[in-house]
């Protein structure tokens, strides 16, 4: 598969190089470490599904090796495995504690070891796998798995950015409450998601064709195009379509091209600092670094002081707030679950609040940083000499929309949120039997009452019992977004300022061989001068 778009990122890259170089400058470890992710950046492809989705049957099928990967194991002992192509054929361990292991291509975890290690690599002499180039396959652990460690190499995955293939059955029915949490996260990238159907032919026609209508529909409430394939024994064109038309780049610019921008607009921001100051003599230049340096302490105490005003608090009751109203907006469907019993309601109350809690984090926490740095940015502007500072073009330069510090704060800040589940299947159950047994009207009545309280109070408790987690998450957020700020404010004066100095000793060596050169000169003519003719 052709992926022009990689080395286009990369021809830039050395080109930002080649311009900078000209200057004395260079890259920084952070430009450096992003260039070495896009030289080793491979699109992993997801393999999603409950245990026994088929996932592991259909990847030796399509790849024609047959017993590669295990069939039929236990859950808890399956790991996430990479299938990539080599003609060095083998199967890489890599253990929880760094250890990496090589064994034969046909390893597969056994059960005593599936503990200690964190995902494998298989490396095939295979011409599919050649043939799908900087695509990888995964084969991913069963969603329902009770295993914290896979569903954590499951977040790993996510939050790298992937492109995901959700297997299920007809017998199924479609997707499973256990893979709900999951999509909550996924659907935020409805390009990078497909649904396949599998074992097809284990159903009637008919009721494959219910299953993928209902499919459908569940997307379409959500405003969403997604591709829903099926496949059978021997027929896995679905699954080849879903791989041709995986649109690799659009991910990658996703992914890589604000990061590069920040490259670029750090960049010329240095540049245009040597360009404002190389006509100045040596005592203008020293002023710039002491302005400089004081403004960039005046940047300092602004980050402390919105520090202090970054009122985590008011974010965490505002999160929980409309956590809870959006499942008040769920209240008609939360009632008709509690009526088939408890266990439909925790399922469905659970299914809820996967979807809707990790959105509403996201994006207070995104609106609380793009103010924070609009008005950083406006600070900085208002500092004697804010405009021409180069500091001020610094911050400018991250830009309102700031995309790379929103993901460097969010990425992986979401520890696994353990949803609450209330205890209502005594009144639950009690109301059931008034509603289904007794035709009193008004007991009848009095019932669904009370069963509309319980719901009520089952969702402040779910609302309630989120508060810890969330305050947590909001703290280590604000952590991370301060720490983040001035580490950037930090290391740009610093470059700055060693732009500035180096600068300076240009002129002094210039003045010297200026100096020097005069000093030449007339000794030269005073030889002429005393030459005895």
């Amino acid at each position: 598969m052709k992926t022009n778009l990689k080395e286009n990122y990369l021809e830039k890259m050395e080109e930002i190089k080649n311009i900078i170089n000209k200057y004395d400058l260079d890259f920084n470890q952070e430009d450096n470490k992003t260039i070495e992710e896009i030289q080793n950046f491979a699109l992993k492809v997801l393999m999603l599904g409950v245990f026994n989705a088929g996932k592991s049957t259909l990847l030796n099928k399509y790849l024609d090796e047959k017993g590669l990967l295990k069939v039929n194991s236990e859950a808890e002992t399956a790991v996430p495995c990479e299938l990539k192509y080599s003609t060095d054929e083998k199967t890489l361990i890599h253990k929880t504690n760094g250890e990496i292991i090589r064994e034969l291509k046909g390893y597969n975890v056994r059960a005593e070891e599936g503990a200690g290690i964190e995902y494998l690599e298989k490396f095939l002499d295979n011409r599919k796998l050649k043939e799908l180039g900087d695509i990888i396959l995964v084969d991913m652990p069963g969603l329902d798995s009770s295993n914290d460690a896979h569903e954590e190499a499951i977040n790993k995955y996510i939050s790298a950015g992937a492109y995901y293939i959700l297997l299920t059955d007809p017998e199924n029915g479609g997707i499973k409450d256990s893979t709900g949490q999951f999509l909550s996260k996924i659907l935020k990238y409805p390009d990078q998601f497909s649904v396949l159907l599998t074992k097809t032919d284990l159903s009637s026609i008919e009721h494959c064709e219910d299953v993928v209508n209902d499919l459908k529909a569940q997307f379409s409430d959500q405003d969403l195009d997604i591709f829903i394939g099926k496949t059978k024994r021997d027929d896995y064109r679905d699954f080849g379509r879903i791989l041709e038309n995986i649109e690799y780049d659009s991910i990658f610019r996703k992914i890589y091209r604000d990061r590069v921008l920040e490259i670029v607009n750090t960049k010329s921001s240095y540049l245009e600092t040597i360009l404002k100051n190389k006509d100045l003599d040596i005592t203008d230049i020293e002023e710039n670094i002491r302005i400089n340096k004081e403004n960039f302490l005046e940047i300092e105490k602004k980050i402390e002081e919105e520090k202090e005003r970054f009122n985590s608090n008011l974010i965490k009751n505002e999160i929980v707030g409309e956590f809870e109203s959006r499942l008040n907006s769920h209240f008609s469907e939360l009632k008709s679950a509690a009526k088939k019993g408890e266990k439909a309601f925790n399922s469905r109350i659970k299914n809820i609040s996967s979807a809707e809690l990790t959105p509403i984090i996201e994006s207070k926490l995104k609106q609380k940083i793009d103010y924070l740095v609009q008005n950083l940015q406006d600070f900085a502007l208002d500092l004697p000499q804010g405009e021409s500072s180069s500091l001020t073009t610094e911050l400018i330069s991250i830009g309102l929309a700031n995309t790379p510090i929103v993901t460097n704060v969010l990425t992986n800040i979401f520890s696994k949120i353990m949803l609450p589940i209330p205890y209502i299947g005594l009144i639950i159950e009690g109301i059931i039997q008034i509603l289904s047994f007794f035709n009193n009207k008004k007991k009848k009545e009095e019932a669904n009452e009370e069963l509309e309280d319980a719901v009520q109070v089952a969702i402040s408790q779910v609302a309630n019992g989120i508060i810890p987690q969330v305050t947590k998450i909001v703290e280590d957020a604000k952590e991370k977004l301060f720490n983040t700020l001035n580490e950037k404010c930090k290391n740009e004066q610093e470059e700055i300022d060693k732009i500035l100095k180096e600068l300076i000793e240009k002129k002094k060596e210039e003045e010297e061989e200026f100096q020097k050169s005069v000093t030449d000169l007339e000794n030269d003519i005073a030889k002429l001068k005393s030459l005895e003719l």
